[in-house]
């Protein structure tokens, strides 16, 4: 296993929709733990394939989020499938880091896709864990979270983080 690197949000890898998983193979499951691996390392609640440079539709979630133990799982070809509720909260990004602002998302959604076995799976999930699959799931169609807010706002961000940038370049 090792640490993939997370792309930042000017790389156009991230603008792209990612492409079906037709088969799970050795390489995804390696992929997939690389991906958990990474997750954790930098921390960070989910990261999506596409974020390591991946472009198809794979997801890895912590489903212990807000408890005592770690439950890493992967989706692969995932899509949310019902949600309710609406709750506004403070989201980042681990391609945006330290960068963080209020975005709207459903409060419970309810996601299909497959396991790394190849077996269909559902999750119903709420709260933070609903906020972490739908930024996720975001990702893997090319949208970052600072596309939900006002072009000020969005802006404002982008600047406080190509600042970030020079800094530790330089």
């Amino acid at each position: 296993m090792s640490l993939l690197t997370i792309y930042n949000c000017f790389d156009p890898v991230l603008r792209k929709k990612c492409s079906t998983i037709e088969n799970i193979d050795d390489d995804l499951v390696q992929l997939s733990e690389d991906m958990i691996d990474t997750m954790f390392h930098a921390p960070g609640a989910g990261l999506a394939a596409n974020q390591v440079g991946v472009s198809q539709k794979m997801i890895v979630v912590d489903l212990g989020l807000g408890t005592d133990n770690t439950k890493p799982t992967t989706i692969i070809n995932p899509i949310i499938t019902a949600s309710e509720g609406e709750v506004i909260a403070e989201e980042g990004c681990l391609s945006i880091p330290d960068v963080f602002a209020e975005v709207k998302r459903a409060q419970k959604i309810e996601v299909k896709g497959v396991d790394l076995q190849g077996k269909d799976i559902k999750l119903e999930v709420e709260d933070y864990l609903a906020r972490a699959f739908q930024h996720e799931l975001d990702h893997l169609e090319g949208i970052l979270f600072w596309d939900f807010l006002g072009k000020m706002k969005r802006d404002m961000l982008r600047r406080k983080f190509k600042k970030k940038l020079k800094e530790t370049a330089s």
